[in-house]
């Protein structure tokens, strides 16, 4: 069997996984291989193999696929940042599509007739990022990029067609910056935020910077027009190293005519072109009325709070961290908004179970990877509101909260849509709207 002898052979692809890996069937095993479309028939290199599955790489094509087209990245297939650049862009969103509307069937949950697809441009999208540093004298010195995929090592990126073209243009320069500091093996990342006013590069270091460490940093950003900031313990570390007021990073929201404020180590989406037609998207679907009350929870700056906020009679947000309610009671003040207010609450703890926030007529949910099983429960509960709408990053998480609300009997599926929020990687976002029954 190929498996045990490690030779390379040749199989058909019929299918993707979820993070876009070809799949195979060989002497009735499941094989997972790395670079293989379906319709491929492709030479496949065996890396592992494991009781159920086993894992290969595509080393060379006997059937090419209409769908492949040559990646924009020298980097792609060795660097971990993106998964599907050698699927034409028109199939990645077919690809995401069917992951949702599969994780969907396999709960049991029917989904709408109609799927939304929101897609932007898929370059030069990626506005937050973190670059992984390493010094490693044997490959020349310091690598600044992205993890290699399945693996810890970092992938040196001279370019990156995903990452906002303002750290683009420097990521060249970075490791000879890192190899002038005193500690350039102290320098495990670089977080990158950007903002429509500016970008900030962060620099996390293990142990002190001299003076002249901070001179240097400071002259790069000048030079280099960024704003550059050091962290030495956790994201309330990072501070600039200008001696100069630093401007507030903010992005716009033009449909509701909003700021959004944020600091360089705040959460914010990705994608600022996905996450502005998100938004509209799930605001038009709410549709709340001037005496309508709406509850957004996991608001963390008032992304979605602020915008419900034109056309509600209230909003109120919650979220677990009390620095961003913070951000978002600011965001409030700053676009002169007095119908929101924002709240600090785990809606991860067990207690949530006993909440009682009150009536609400339309409820917005946008948690993390894990789900919203726990908030759901509250909203399906105490408050039952006409209209829920759930904005998910993770289609497993999404599938199984959707089947405990449509199993309640209490709430049907009637809108979902696939928004493209990471072009050329697994990730999808999905959004959906459930009304209540009756």
């Amino acid at each position: 069997m190929p498996a045990s002898a490690g030779s390379v052979f040749s199989a058909r692809i019929e299918g993707l996984s979820h993070d876009g890996r070809g799949i195979t069937r060989v002497d009735g095993k499941v094989w997972f291989v790395e670079g293989g479309l379906p319709g491929e028939t492709v030479l496949v290199k065996p890396i592992c193999g494991k009781r159920s599955y086993s894992l290969g790489i595509a080393q060379g094509l006997l059937e090419r696929s209409p769908a492949r087209v040559d990646p924009r990245c020298p980097a792609f297939g060795v660097c971990g940042g993106c998964a599907l650049q050698h699927i034409d862009y028109g199939r990645q969103i077919e690809f995401k599509r069917a992951t949702v509307i599969e994780a969907l069937d396999r709960v049991g949950v029917e989904p709408p007739s109609e799927v939304c697809e929101i897609s932007a441009t898929p370059w030069s999208y990626r506005r937050r990022a973190r670059l992984g540093v390493r010094l490693v004298p044997k490959k020349g010195g310091v690598l600044v990029g992205f993890r290699e995929r399945n693996k810890s090592f970092i992938t040196p990126l001279p370019t990156c067609p995903v990452i906002h073209e303002s750290v683009d243009r420097v990521l060249p320069k970075l490791p000879t910056l890192i190899e002038q500091l005193s500690i350039p093996g102290q320098i495990p990342q670089i977080e990158i935020a950007a903002g429509e006013n500016a970008t900030a590069l962060v620099f996390r270091h293990l142990s002190a910077l001299t003076d002249r460490d901070v001179a240097r940093l400071r002259e790069f950003g000048v030079q280099e027009h960024l704003l550059v900031y050091s962290q030495a313990k956790g994201p309330d570390t990072a501070i600039p190293v200008s001696s100069e007021d630093v401007p507030v990073l903010f992005y716009t929201l033009k449909q509701f005519d909003l700021k959004i404020c944020f600091s360089v180590t705040d959460f914010i989406q990705v994608n600022a072109e996905i996450n502005e037609r998100i938004v509209e998207l799930v605001t038009d679907w709410l549709n709340p009325g001037s005496r309508d009350r709406v509850l957004d929870l996991f608001c963390g700056l008032g992304n979605f709070s602020l915008a419900l906020s034109r056309q509600s009679g209230e909003v109120v947000g919650v979220e677990g961290e009390a620095t961003l309610v913070a951000r978002a009671t600011k965001n409030a003040a700053v676009n002169r908004i007095a119908n929101t207010r924002f709240e600090v609450l785990d809606l991860f703890d067990d207690s949530i179970a006993e909440w009682q926030p009150g009536q609400y007529s339309h409820v917005l949910l946008d948690p993390p990877r894990s789900g919203a099983i726990e908030a759901l429960g509250v909203a399906n509960t105490h408050i039952r509101p006409r209209k829920i709408a759930y904005v998910s990053c993770n289609p497993a998480t999404f599938a199984r909260d959707a089947r405990y609300l449509t199993d309640s009997g209490s709430y049907h599926l009637t809108r979902l849509g696939v928004a493209d929020m990471f072009p050329h990687t697994s990730h999808v976002e999905t959004v959906a709207l459930f009304v209540r029954n009756g």
